[in-house]
């Protein structure tokens, strides 16, 4: 993709395409401004900055962001501990209706901000359709539940953390469900797609937001995090995503009052187990897999099955993976955008140079005239891999799929409480006691049967009553 983009594309296709190509040209030809950190309603500025770039297109410029200065997050805290004070005892009715008049604005930028998901985040444009459907179903309940009365003290000023997982939903969900219940905000986005938090502020000011409730910190070496989850006057973390950036937050000393809301990327494991259609089985994978090429808090990494089916199940597998397409997110045919960056790139490829020993299909940069400036891979699947190896167990949130061989069921119920399974664990079967052991056995947060990990959803934490006492 480039910004040439022309506009001879819109007279194409169906009114929705014609919508989002507009939005597409519309977003490629964005002013490239410089984004400071947002303190109490003013612009902070430390003079040392970094670009971000498309992982589309490397010479996509969004714009140059600054980095924070020491204590830039205990002096967002202390704001945010001064707005709160206000915006707690502000009338609910009063809260709804900026944050309605934000949802409303938001609703009509649709096609804007799913074009902006697509360049900045690589999503093919259903995923960034569904990123911003459930932005506006998120802010949408956070409304009607604190219209309907939703029982509950606001707690104080909140620690929002995120990767590039879910770029909107989640950065953007947790905030507005903490500030719909009175609490204020200080976020720390992901320094990879920093600009769809940055167009959400601003969307939320222009509704009447006021200063100091909602603050922004842009961070490109990750080192206001720990500074921000361990100052002692936030009353929470809500966290989001992957890496060892947030990955570290479970092992802070932490105030046993501080709240904490978990929504770390794993595995989310998958057990094929005699299902009702093999090939069906291998879709639900596929899709569970590689949707957001593997980068999803929901993506799953892992696949077990029994011995006995093992080849049956590869087979159907790799005949699956060989029609996905992978190149411009922007093309309605395309299956698979990028990596979202050129370091998660460089980790790819090292995993599978470790790896090569069980490497079966893909893993092979994809380069032509359209993706040679972006970071596209085809998926890779691994089989072979012992369950003591770090890919069979560690989540890497990249398209990267193992396979692991176990004798029976008994056997790959235990296969998934040893993996770090993140959110979820699943299984596909057509047998109702393999189903029933599956439920009753595995530790996992959330279990889902015949479906893909998907399901589950991004953002599925972000409610209000998470944010009230």
């Amino acid at each position: 993709m480039s910004d040439t983009r022309t506009i001879m594309d819109l007279a194409e296709g169906t009114e929705e395409d014609r919508h989002y190509e507009g939005a597409l040209n519309a977003v490629l030809h964005m002013d490239k401004r410089d984004y400071p950190s947002y303190v109490g309603g003013l612009k902070v500025a430390s003079g040392h900055d970094y670009q971000v770039c498309s992982p589309v297109d490397s010479s996509i410029i969004f714009g140059t962001f600054q980095e924070p200065e020491d204590g830039l997050t205990d002096r967002a805290v202390k704001v945010a501990l001064d707005a709160f004070e206000t915006w707690s005892k502000t009338p609910a009715d009063d809260r709804v209706a900026i944050l309605d008049k934000a949802l409303e604005s938001v609703t009509r930028q649709r096609y804007r901000l799913t074009a902006l998901l697509t360049i900045c985040a690589g999503m093919t444009r259903d995923e960034a359709f569904d990123e911003v459907d459930r932005l506006i179903e998120v802010m949408d309940e956070a409304c009607q539940d604190v219209s309907d009365g939703i029982k509950g003290k606001p707690q104080g000023v909140w620690a929002i953390l995120t990767e590039y997982n879910s770029p909107l939903a989640a950065p953007i969900g947790y905030a507005v469900a903490a500030i719909a219940a009175g609490n204020t905000v200080v976020e720390i986005p992901s320094k990879l797609i920093p600009v769809p938090v940055y167009v959400l502020y601003d969307i939320l000011v222009q509704a009447g937001l006021p200063d100091g409730v909602f603050n922004i910190i842009a961070d490109n070496h990750d080192g206001s995090t720990n500074s921000l989850a361990n100052n002692p006057d936030i009353a929470g973390i809500a966290a989001a995503g992957s890496g060892d950036r947030l990955e570290n937050l479970m092992f802070m000393q932490a105030d046993e009052d501080l709240r904490f809301i978990n929504e770390l990327k794993g595995m989310n494991p998958i057990v094929v187990y005699r299902p009702g259609s093999m090939k069906d089985a291998a879709k639900k994978i596929v899709r569970s897999a590689f949707a957001y090429a593997g980068q999803r808090v929901d993506s799953c990494s892992k696949v077990i099955v029994t011995e006995n089916e093992q080849d049956r199940l590869l087979d159907a597998l790799l005949a699956e993976i060989g029609d996905i397409s992978v190149g411009d997110p922007a093309e309605a045919d395309t299956d698979m955008g990028p990596i979202v960056g050129a370091d998660k790139f460089n980790e790819f490829e090292r995993l599978l140079n470790a790896n090569s020993d069980y490497l079966v299909y893909g893993g092979k940069r994809v380069s032509d005239p359209v993706t040679e400036a972006g970071y596209y891979v085809t998926p890779a699947v691994l089989m072979g891999v012992t369950e003591e190896d770090d890919i069979c167990c560690m989540d890497s949130s990249l398209p990267i799929l193992a396979i692991q061989v176990v004798e029976d069921m008994d056997a790959a119920v235990d296969a998934v409480n040893g993996t770090e399974y993140g959110l979820c664990a699943g299984i596909i079967t057509k047998e109702d006691s393999a189903a029933d052991q599956f439920i009753r056995e595995v530790n996992a947060d959330e279990i889902f049967v015949n479906d893909p990990s998907i399901v589950i959803g991004p953002a599925c934490k972000a409610k209000v009553e998470c944010f009230l006492d």
